[in-house]
């Protein structure tokens, strides 16, 4: 036992047995060697990949950023464009009022009776309602009492004084009116 070193191995060179060993030691190197190159290359793919990624999200973000702003800033293009027409039968009302003598005036009336409703059209093809008022009960959520008037029932509306609206039935602006309180019966109080 001469041969055998501490821990069992063989020295290089003796017992024939070393080299074969030494190679085989360096084919695992090298294969491990190889396995790292390999590992390393799918690291710096994937690497590649999420930065790519990374870069299309960031590009993503703003693009919706742009059309988000882009359609916010031209939202109501559909209700401007239903709009030109009134403002246009305005405008040739008013040239026809300036240019027409007294006999004029009834023609003129008829015509803005027609703008209004014209007018009105618009607003409804875009989902803007008037709010129910003259008769109607008085409801908090879209009127606003002015005052209150005598009436033969408590909480009617008895006169509007501006219109109320909607749109898609979320209040616009509520309705300024004045509501009906029954007068109390002489002696009552």
């Amino acid at each position: 036992m001469a041969d055998e070193t501490i821990g069992g191995s063989q020295t290089p060179g003796e017992g024939g047995h070393a080299p074969a060993e030494a190679d085989a030691s360096q084919g695992e190197m090298v294969s491990l060697d190889e396995i790292l190159a390999e590992k390393d290359a799918q690291v710096d793919q994937l690497r590649a990949e999420l930065l790519y990624q990374r870069a299309e999200l960031e590009n993503f973000k703003k693009r919706t950023e742009r059309r988000y702003a882009e359609s916010l800033e031209y939202a109501g293009e559909g209700l401007w464009r239903d709009l030109l027409p009134v403002l246009d039968n305005l405008e040739r009302a008013l040239v026809h009022g300036r240019e027409g003598g007294a006999e004029s005036f009834e023609a003129l009336i008829q015509g803005l009776g027609h703008v209004t409703e014209q007018f009105r059209g618009v607003l409804a093809r875009h989902g803007v309602e008037p709010v129910a008022s003259e008769g109607a009960r008085f409801d908090p959520a879209v009127h606003d009492a002015l005052a209150q008037v005598p009436g033969e029932e408590d909480g009617r509306v008895a006169e509007t004084y501006e219109k109320g609206y909607t749109l898609k039935g979320r209040l616009l602006r509520p309705a300024k009116v004045t509501v009906t309180k029954v007068a109390p019966a002489p002696g009552d109080g």
